[in-house]
């Protein structure tokens, strides 16, 4: 089990840092089109064409992009909340072992171990 935890921790550090350079990535694309199109428009106003009724195509087109981005937003929600289930039921299971691990000996012998684990699972929320 600690070898999956430790697996779907990695995947979940590795979407979070492709979220990250997406997230990057469009904010220099949408930065590098503001300014392009603000450094056009101010050269056509110098030269004095009007721009009224001028449309100025931005280098990159980031509808595509905005749509994969959020799609890649999603599937980091979605993974988050996987591994949070995961690291969630093993802790569960873990819990009533550290529990009778913790008991001293002369209670460990009066204790049904059976009992004590099916309490601890059945009235533990974490």
């Amino acid at each position: 089990m600690n070898k999956k935890k430790g697996f779907s921790k990695w995947l979940l550090i590795l979407d979070y840092i492709i979220a990250t350079i997406l997230l990057v990535v469009f904010f220099i694309c949408h930065t590098t089109n503001g300014v392009y199109i603000m450094n056009t428009m101010n050269e056509l106003i110098e030269s004095g064409v009007d721009i009224s009724m001028l449309n100025i195509t931005a280098p990159f087109n980031l509808d595509i992009f905005g749509v994969l981005l959020g799609a890649w937003i999603s599937q980091l929600g979605i993974s988050s909340t996987a591994y949070y289930v995961l690291v969630k039921s093993e802790r569960k299971v873990q819990l009533p072992m550290i529990l009778i691990n913790d008991l001293p000996q002369d209670i460990k012998d009066d204790v049904d171990m059976t009992q004590l684990i099916t309490t601890v699972l059945n009235n533990t929320n974490n």
